[in-house]
């Protein structure tokens, strides 16, 4: 595999099953094509959290986990990626960051022309930590905070789980998502949520970001006996409520 069509190969798009209702955006794109984001909006006082999910997962497998947001006030808004769910397309690094940039803005400009009048916080997990450090990098002065969930800093750990070694096809930061060049350059308010036993990104992926960022509001959540796709069912009060916290704290 040649690093050109490296990035390209960690996507696994699906189509979703379930019907479009009225939870449900479409977001159009700068060359036309549409990607899916879907709300759970409690009250427009509550503050809003706007999430980019993990690789292979949907905004509709979300709706179980909006009642918990709601149970803690939080409106949750879930964003997909081009070929997810109701979304047209296909995905790849470059329109994975420019994609994340619509989406935020057309969320935040729907939440100004809506009166909603609380906080406006970003989320991403797992791949989503790339489309969330693309936002923080080009919108930082239009949100209040970042939570990472299970993210990355560098590719390493996604060539290790392939048998790459990168200096065999010359990889650099540069050729990937550069997540970390972004939360060197990030300095609001940046809640860190990773498990100690992630199978796929390791928890020094988190201890790196945390080292690195600027931001002098700063914490992480260390989740004890958890992989990579459990931390919700380990820690599920103690995760929403870290949540909570973080967003009461800014």
């Amino acid at each position: 595999m040649n690093k050109d069509n490296l990035t390209k190969s960690i996507f696994y798009p699906r189509k979703s099953n379930q019907p479009i209702d009225d939870k449900d955006h479409l977001v159009e794109t700068a060359d036309n094509n549409k990607v899916g984001i879907r709300f759970f909006i409690k009250d427009k006082d509550s503050p809003t959290l706007l999430y980019y999910h993990a690789n292979a997962e949907l905004t509709s497998e979300y709706d179980v986990f909006s009642e918990y947001y709601h149970h803690y006030g939080i409106n949750l808004i879930v964003a997909g990626y081009r070929g997810y769910g109701h979304s047209t397309g296909e995905p790849d690094k470059n329109n994975l960051h420019s994609d994340s940039v619509v989406i935020f803005d057309y969320v935040r400009d729907y939440l100004n022309d809506n009166s909603f009048s609380s906080k406006f916080v970003v989320m991403g997990r797992s791949l989503g930590s790339a489309a969330a450090a693309e936002v923080i990098n080009k919108r930082m002065e239009d949100l209040e905070g970042c939570i990472i969930e299970s993210g990355f800093a560098t590719e390493t750990p996604l060539l290790s789980l392939m048998n790459i070694n990168p200096t065999d096809i010359d990889f650099k930061l540069e050729d990937g998502f550069e997540n970390l060049k972004k939360f060197k350059e990030y300095r609001k308010p940046l809640l860190v949520i990773h498990s100690e036993l992630d199978e796929i990104i390791p928890l020094s992926q988190a201890d790196m970001i945390m080292i690195e960022c600027p931001s002098e509001n700063k914490r992480m959540f260390r989740v004890e006996g958890a992989g990579h796709n459990n931390i919700i069912s380990i820690a599920r009060e103690h995760y929403f409520a870290n949540i909570r916290d973080f967003i009461e704290s800014i």
